[in-house]
């Protein structure tokens, strides 16, 4: 989407005229320009301060000579380049086309032949890049542009030259996305040097999230996602296979193990894999993958070294604040949301950890959402239905309604209703998933409200979220100027999953009412406890002898779950608990969660078996009122038989493998000891 220039823009860099703008980031301006034969091209600009250090004019020329020896297969062609100029500027070439970041947030994942299209077209792209002796370093979601003749991928190691000569001394100046960047940038233990095997992880988050809209390593804030990277096994759940083995090959933690772009390129394309491609030899070592070794076992010295460094590269604004892209730089910042540690309520509730209530800037009232599918309303403030929590997407966010909170069903979301011939385009209750209508910005207005708290505006693609309060209706509006749009607070409610009240470092607690919902309550599941079911206890799940042997419920460490054990082992214990509930149904009833239950003590949050899909389970970490961690389990007989149905899955095993029809649906627990 481009933007008119603003005052002050140059209207021609060397000799191309200047139409618009692209984007902007932290290195630069991405303008759309004209060439000399009427052709469309995009051009980027260096921000002066940039263009005044001969260190990094010298690195740009280097880069951009490696750049344009680069095929043009599925890459956008570097066109000219003039590293002398004040400021200097790059020319590549204009895509017309939407970023994979746009089109998943429009359209959802992707599946079948469009996503196999993109993995096999980054693949292509990265043989190519690497072909040349260039490493791209900042492989994204917003790098890759959906073209009409197929896949362009951006940018590709023009990062370098934006990165100081020792990353180890100068990580202030280090270029990366955290999501998409593989252990060794973190920590030189996993690889002294960076090298092309690092694009190959970013190969596997990007595909990752093109087929399931979130990255394999999401975590609450940047720090929890880089040591999920450096410590944790991927989660690509919702991946098809064959392509998911692949992917997981790619997030292999050390470089070594993962295959190269051509490798890659020739399992999606069906053929053997192959030997390496061999590169030539580059100016930089850094840029030759070194020869495989085994893998590097640290010990706690090793790990601290690796916090201590995350923390220097948190601390110097890594993620994201020196780079120049041309699509996802036009998105706003987060402002206090990208803060590396929360350290009070209303920078929690901008990282997503704290529930809140939004109140209207000139008025003692909230938003308020009743159900799915209705409009906000206003209210005192009491009660979950009046409070949400934000869900970082990118820079922007899903706004999580909690008035369902602990019923089972699917999640909502606030969204934007387009009603044809109508002028208004109100705010419902929407399903949570990331689209156009459901992303919005949270920005800073730079304004307090009467008590003192700062203020705030709500916008999206559509427009900002604003209150007529003659109507008595919320409109999504164009307002020109942002100071002309609506401002709201953001009122603590406190942690997520418990009784909300304000927070020790809440601006003031008659800010709002206190009172909130019920807080979470175990499900009622007396009715299971005549019918020898072992709950809360250490027990094995499985198969009943009908089926022709026990198999029980395993929690292989790759996190897929299936029943696939034949012996008590550490991941086929479990523990059958009350599931969180809102307050007790008879929808509820019987209600169970099927926790992992290790022999030694968990050192980190409990882990649960998941419904991601139909037919698909998972071990993720707990999360009371969940439902897709909540199993209905019915009695079959008096004898300890049950049936397990979650929030997709009706269970059926079948050789120890769940299918959709055709196998065995009872089963039954049996007590371990420790």
């Amino acid at each position: 989407m481009s933007m008119p220039l603003r005052p002050g823009d140059p209207t021609r860099l060397g000799v191309y005229d200047l139409l618009d703008r692209l984007g902007q980031g932290g290195m630069g301006t991405v303008f759309r320009g004209r060439a000399a034969d009427g052709s469309m091209v995009a051009i980027k600009m260096v921000r002066p301060e940039f263009a005044d250090d001969p260190e990094f004019r010298g690195r740009f020329r280097s880069e951009v000579s490696r750049a344009q020896q680069v095929p043009p297969f599925s890459t956008a062609a570097v066109l000219d380049a003039d590293p002398e100029h004040t400021p200097p500027y790059l020319v590549v070439e204009f895509v017309d086309g939407p970023s994979l970041t746009e089109l998943v947030r429009d359209r959802g994942p992707l599946s079948g032949p469009a996503l196999q299209s993109v993995a096999v077209g980054i693949a292509t792209a990265l043989t190519a890049i690497h072909s040349a002796g260039v490493i791209h370093r900042d492989l994204k979601p917003g790098n890759v542009l959906i073209a009409p003749g197929g896949i362009k991928v951006i940018d590709f190691g023009i990062a370098r030259a934006f990165e100081a000569t020792s990353r180890h001394t100068r990580t202030d100046q280090m270029v990366g996305t955290v999501a998409y960047m593989a252990p060794e940038r973190f920590d030189p233990e996993y690889g002294a040097e960076v090298t092309s095997a690092a694009d190959v992880f970013a190969w596997g988050a990007v595909v990752t999230y093109a087929a399931t809209g979130r990255t394999p390593f999401a975590g609450e804030s940047p720090t929890v996602t880089a040591m999920r990277i450096l410590t944790q096994p991927p989660d690509t759940s919702g991946v098809p296979e064959p392509l998911r083995g692949l992917v997981e090959s790619a997030l292999a933690k050390y470089p070594e193990q993962r295959p190269t772009a051509r490798q890659l390129l020739d399992a999606l394309l069906g053929g053997r894999l192959v030997a390496p491609v061999p590169l030539p030899p580059p100016d930089d070592p850094a840029e030759v993958a070194p020869p495989a070794e085994k893998p590097r076992r640290g010990g706690p010295r090793r790990f601290a070294a690796a916090l201590a460094a995350l923390a220097v590269l948190l601390a110097g604004g890594l993620y994201g604040a020196h780079r120049l892209t041309m699509s996802d730089s036009s998105l706003p910042a987060r402002g206090p949301a990208s803060q590396a540690a929360p350290v009070d309520g209303l920078t929690a509730i901008l990282a997503g950890d704290r529930r809140f209530s939004i109140q209207l800037g000139k008025a003692d009232r909230y938003f308020m959402l009743d159900r799915g599918g209705d409009e906000l309303e206003l209210s005192d403030g009491t009660g979950s239905r009046s409070q949400f929590v934000l869900e970082p997407v990118g820079v922007e966010y899903l706004i999580r309604s909690l008035g369902n909170e602990g019923y089972a069903g699917p999640e909502t979301c606030l969204g934007v209703r387009i009603i044809p011939g109508e002028q208004a385009a109100p705010v419902v209750g929407a399903a949570c998933t990331p689209t156009k209508g459901t992303l919005f910005s949270v920005d800073a207005t730079g304004d307090k409200d009467a008590k003192g708290r700062p203020t705030y505006s709500i916008r999206n693609e559509y427009g900002w979220v604003l209150w007529d309060s003659d109507a008595k209706r919320s409109d999504v509006a164009e307002v020109g100027e942002p100071q002309f749009a609506d401002k709201y607070t953001l009122v603590d409610r406190g942690e997520l999953g418990s009784a909300a009240t304000p927070s020790a470092t809440s601006p003031s607690p008659s800010a709002a009412p206190t009172t909130t919902g019920p807080a979470l309550v175990d499900a009622n599941l007396s009715e299971l406890k005549s019918f020898a079911i072992e709950l809360g206890v250490p027990v094995v799940v499985t198969t009943s002898l009908d089926a022709g042997a026990e198999y029980h419920l395993d929690a292989r460490p790759d996190g897929t779950v299936d029943f696939t054990g034949t012996a008590v082992t550490e991941t086929t214990r479990m523990t059958l608990k009350p599931a969180k509930v809102r307050k007790r149904t008879d929808e509820n009833k019987n209600h169970v969660v099927i926790v992992a239950s290790p022999v030694a003590a968990a050192t980190g949050p409990e882990s649960c078996v998941t419904d991601v899909r139909k037919g698909s389970l998972r071990m993720q970490p707990c999360r009371p009122g969940d439902a897709a961690q909540s199993w209905h389990l019915t009695p079959a007989g008096d004898s300890g038989l049950f049936e397990l149905t979650g929030a997709h899955s009706a269970l059926q095993v079948d050789q120890g493998h769940i299918v959709a029809d055709g196998g065995w649906a009872t089963f039954q627990t049996v007590a371990v000891t420790r």
